[in-house]
């Protein structure tokens, strides 16, 4: 509980000195923006420590292979630095380049979820033959 209290208080610390950089010195405001994400990304990755080490526990009760939850983890990632990225970008004023981004992650997250893709439709297939 008192991690998010942490994270809270440093976003909204850190988001009222960029808007006061912005107004005296505004070429500083994306170096502050970029450490306090930093930052707050630092504090976040500390708990998904924890989730995936549960995760891995559930894994292991359950039986099943490790590589799918392995990918469906991988996607978590891609979708967490991409979203990262886009907002980095949007709050620079960069919507185009933001989306681009956003575009290049569900391409990599598709990519990334083929094997998966393939053993649902083996699965569709051995259903239709019963």
């Amino acid at each position: 509980m008192n991690t998010i209290f942490t994270i809270a208080g440093i976003g909204i610390i850190s988001t009222g000195f960029v808007i006061v950089l912005k107004q005296y010195k505004p070429e500083f405001a994306f170096g502050a923006t970029l450490a306090a994400g930093t930052i707050l990304l630092f504090f976040s990755v500390l708990n998904f420590a924890e989730i995936i080490e549960y995760i891995n526990e559930l894994i292991s009760v359950a039986g099943t292979e490790k590589e799918k939850y392995k990918i469906l983890i991988k996607c978590l990632g891609i979708c967490m630095i991409t979203k990262i990225a886009s907002e980095t970008c949007k709050d620079c004023g960069e919507n185009s380049v933001a989306s681009k981004i956003d575009l290049a992650g569900k391409a990599v997250i598709l990519t990334s979820a083929m094997p998966l893709f393939s053993e649902i439709i083996t699965i569709i297939k051995e259903l239709m033959e019963l």
